[in-house]
């Protein structure tokens, strides 16, 4: 009876959507992932574990599931995201999965990851996965680094920042901002603060390569208030994608209404001469 219970609660704790990262859902941050091979969708083994990679990205997945198939969709880009990063992604079906099934759920989702079978379900039990989609980052040492259960919302966001995370490039701080956004404005708020969280945001935002966000979020806090730093953080997205001469009119848009507003005095130093 307690059995039941326990597992009744770890399939609500599964499903839901925004649930956070959570370290004790299923295996234990710290617990060793075997370096077995698995055999794949095309009949070769792939090893579980690449010294290579700082970050391995398990996803488990099961055939004719919408929810798996939109969480592979937003791993595929998470690898476009991350590419050039030692970070490996791997999709992990059930044993029973047939080739044909794997084969549709690959087609359809677009992916290019190796899809994997767990014979006998022995990973799955290593880990105690009990529902699907979910993902368990696992770092260097071939150790769980934690675990992220399907949301429906920014899946494939909030998973760049635990990698990102995982791979130094942002803090935990960074990591909140995607996890649970910033709140909006109440009522009595003052607009320069609202302007400024939306702002802050961006930053964050940025800092993940959210640029489109970014840039609506650098446009939202134009909306409230004339923020030299909304200027400043749109130029720092047109540098990051490679535009100097749009991100040069936006330095000088923040810096009309401040002076000294730091990013834009170092974007436009930075993009000086390109």
């Amino acid at each position: 009876m307690r059995r039941c219970l326990a597992l009744a609660l770890l399939a609500a704790v599964t499903g839901l959507a925004g649930a956070p990262f959570v370290a004790h859902a299923h295996a234990e941050v710290g617990t060793p992932v075997p370096g077995v091979e698995l055999a794949s969708v095309s009949g070769e083994k792939v090893k579980l574990i690449d010294p290579k990679a700082r970050v391995s990205v398990l996803v488990f997945v099961r055939a004719g599931q919408d929810r798996s198939l939109e969480a592979l969709k937003a791993m595929a880009r998470c690898e476009k995201a991350l590419s050039g990063r030692p970070v490996r992604f791997l999709g992990v079906l059930p044993g029973d999965t047939t080739t044909d099934q794997a084969r549709a759920l690959a087609a359809a989702a677009g992916v290019k990851l190796p899809l994997l079978f767990d014979a006998k379900d022995a990973l799955y039990e290593r880990l105690l996965v009990r529902g699907h989609p979910v993902v368990f980052l696992v770092d260097a040492r071939a150790r769980v680094a934690g675990f992220e259960p399907y949301r429906q919302i920014d899946y494939g966001e909030v998973i760049t920042a635990r990698i990102r995370f995982q791979l130094g490039e942002i803090d935990q701080a960074a990591v909140d901002q995607v996890v649970e956004p910033q709140r909006g404005s109440m009522p009595g708020d003052d607009p320069r603060d609202v302007s400024n969280r939306d702002v802050n945001l961006g930053r964050r935002q940025l800092k993940i390569g959210q640029y489109d966000k970014a840039i609506a979020s650098a446009n939202k806090a134009l909306g409230v208030a004339p923020n030299p730093g909304a200027f400043a953080l749109l130029g720092d997205v047109a540098a990051a994608r490679g535009d100097c001469a749009a991100a040069l009119k936006q330095y000088e848009q923040a810096l009309k209404l401040d002076p000294h507003e730091k990013h834009a005095i170092e974007g436009r130093k930075a993009c000086a001469g390109k």
